[in-house]
């Protein structure tokens, strides 16, 4: 018996290893919380799990459930149930009969239509001890929850509370980053006071084109964070010509022109990571056209990563459409996708983004 026990405690922890694994490359919150739950309602051999985390400023339970394809919340204040009881004392619960217990809160039975029996309750405990949420399983499908469940599922959470805890993390680093790089970008922006809040606009912009082409969410983020960025270069550009009220000569042009140039020569010091180390050419590639007439690179259509040609369009559009400038009009929306047709007519721009820009534009979401 005794070997038997040491067996099925040397296989549950490798099983253990295994999700916890998945749950470290889990870095979106949503998709690791859906995990988590998945994975301890059959390690576990229950009906259903929920996930509750502490909300300290509002002291409320956040509880998150699985139903179909969606994870759904419901907030309780802190103590509230037995999953409140566990939050605050720490302590493992175990119950036959959920209806029996006074700690039951039959509230969230209510709302959901469920029908709870048995329920095995944890806390999920962080490096430094702290509680951070409570992970619940219930009604077992073969008996009730054992001892022996307590401790597997135990060692469950905090493997689970780690990796929420690393989740946090990265999304509170990428708002940090992605503060600064708008912050650098609209600093950039009020150089020239005409132009200010174009960045911004080109990312939002070029992200709803990304979205109707599918790309995933990662893909996404790279392109909102390189479109922000894509014009960095104007921080090289003398005053002279970055804000002169005319036309550019053609020497001035050419000036002009290196500002791509500039611009991978700029993000290049910045230190990217992982997923982002691609940023740096993708945005100095915005300038490119499809039939190679473009600069810095006279890169043609299939050397060009599909981010720079949606912000190629983008980036146009906008300077079209945006204010009065001393030296043109601003266009209407129609004026200026008749221009971007026109753009594509000669290869200068993917003709499919000014076609799903064109479609964005006149059935918008």
């Amino acid at each position: 018996m005794k070997n038997t026990t040491i067996h099925n405690k040397s296989k549950d922890l490798s099983l253990l290893l295994d999700i916890s694994l998945q749950m470290i490359e889990k870095t979106d919150l949503d998709s690791l919380l859906r995990l988590i739950m998945e994975e301890a309602t059959k390690t576990m051999n229950a009906d259903r799990s929920t996930l509750y985390l502490i909300d300290r400023e509002r002291t409320e339970l956040v509880s998150f459930f699985a139903q179909t394809s969606e994870i759904r919340e419901i907030r309780l204040p802190l103590g509230t149930g037995i999953a409140g009881f566990v939050a605050c004392h720490g302590t493992t619960i175990n119950i036959d009969d959920a209806y029996s217990n006074p700690l039951f809160n039959r509230e969230t039975d209510t709302i959901t239509g469920y029908r709870t029996k048995s329920v095995l309750c944890v806390p999920m405990n962080i490096h430094n001890n702290e509680i951070i949420g409570v992970l619940q399983v219930l009604n077992k499908k073969n008996g009730v929850f054992s001892e022996y469940d307590e401790w597997l599922f135990k060692t469950y959470a905090n493997y689970a509370a780690t990796a929420i805890e690393n989740a946090r993390l990265h999304g509170e680093h990428e708002k940090m980053f992605l503060s600064a790089i708008k912050a650098l970008a609209a600093a950039i922006d009020r150089r020239d006071p005409i132009t200010s809040g174009h960045s911004e606009r080109v990312a939002n912009l070029s992200v709803e084109i990304g979205k109707a082409i599918g790309l995933s969410k990662n893909e996404l983020k790279i392109l909102k964070y390189t479109a922000v960025l894509h014009d960095i270069e104007k921080i090289g550009i003398r005053d002279a010509i970055l804000l002169k009220p005319d036309r550019f000569t053609l020497e001035e042009k050419l000036e002009m022109n290196k500002h791509a140039q500039y611009t991978e020569e700029i993000l290049k010091e910045i230190y990217f990571t992982g997923e982002f180390r691609n940023i740096p050419e993708i945005a100095a590639a915005h300038h490119e056209r499809p039939d190679g007439t473009g600069y810095p690179g006279n890169l043609k259509l299939d050397q060009l990563d599909i981010k720079s040609r949606i912000i190629a369009v983008a980036d146009i559009f906008d300077a079209l459409t945006a204010c009065d400038r001393p030296y043109k009009k601003s266009f209407s929306q129609e004026e200026a996708l008749d221009i971007l047709r026109a753009e594509a007519e000669q290869n200068h721009l993917d003709s499919s983004l000014v076609n799903i820009l064109t479609e964005r534009l006149k059935s918008p979401e």
